[in-house]
């Protein structure tokens, strides 16, 4: 395979983009990639300069927001005049808001930007770095993955931690049981150290921390998308 390159597709057009490239995506017909003559879309909606090793994508437009949205899980919206890197999504796509909520779609491959590290070099095949010394039940790990399984198997808006109902129904149990056990879980996990679980005494009142523990529950890798039911 030959690395060093992204893919970028739009529509029936596929461009390869190398590092130190830079390319523009907008309207206007100057664009690397032109979008459809859609007065909804910047004439220069956005940016892709190739780095060495992730690709910066910008807003380049001053009013409307533009996300990246990966395979799976939730979207990252870059705001106007703002950027991001692509890491750690080696394929994702750029979407555009168009006329009547359509979305517009820049499809991008990054994964031939670099070798995999732990296949090119044998040094970085160390032991995992340690994780927190936490203990899970088996049943917290069970609610856990029903909380997190929407957003390992979905994407874009659909991409959003199951309700109290929905993991209710999936685990036979009543939503405020549910909600219960979830509340049990965030204290337990705050007593650990970890932080962001449990209303703050100078923050806002508020018991809706689905979103908090299910970052943290995907970004420690106490689910994955391999875990029994996220792969439906």
């Amino acid at each position: 395979m030959t690395y060093g390159q992204v893919l970028v597709g739009f529509g029936e057009q596929q461009w390869t983009l190398t590092i130190g490239e830079l390319a523009t995506i907008g309207r206007s017909q100057s664009s690397t990639i032109p979008l459809p003559a859609d007065p909804h879309l910047s004439r220069r909606a956005g940016s892709l300069r190739v780095l060495e090793d992730c690709l910066l994508v910008r807003n380049e437009s001053t009013r409307k927001p533009l996300v990246l949205r990966p395979p799976s899980g939730e979207d990252r919206v870059v705001e106007p005049q703002a950027a991001t890197t692509s890491l750690p999504f080696p394929r994702f796509d750029i979407v555009f808001a168009g006329a009547h909520g359509r979305a517009v779609s820049v499809h991008v491959d990054a994964s031939r930007l670099t070798p995999d590290p732990l296949v090119s070099d044998p040094q970085t095949r160390a032991p995992a770095t340690a994780a927190e010394p936490i203990q899970l039940s088996a049943a917290q790990r069970r609610i856990l993955v029903a909380l997190c399984a929407p957003l390992l198997r979905e994407s874009g808006p659909r991409a959003v931690p199951a309700t109290y109902a929905e993991i209710g129904t999936r685990l036979d149990l009543r939503p405020q049981y549910v909600r219960n056990l979830l509340k049990a879980l965030r204290e337990t996990l705050t007593g650990y150290g970890v932080t962001g679980l449990t209303p703050d005494d100078d923050g806002p009142r508020h018991d809706d921390f689905r979103w908090a523990l299910a970052r943290w529950a995907i970004r420690g890798g106490w689910v994955t998308a391999a875990d029994p039911g996220n792969t439906e």
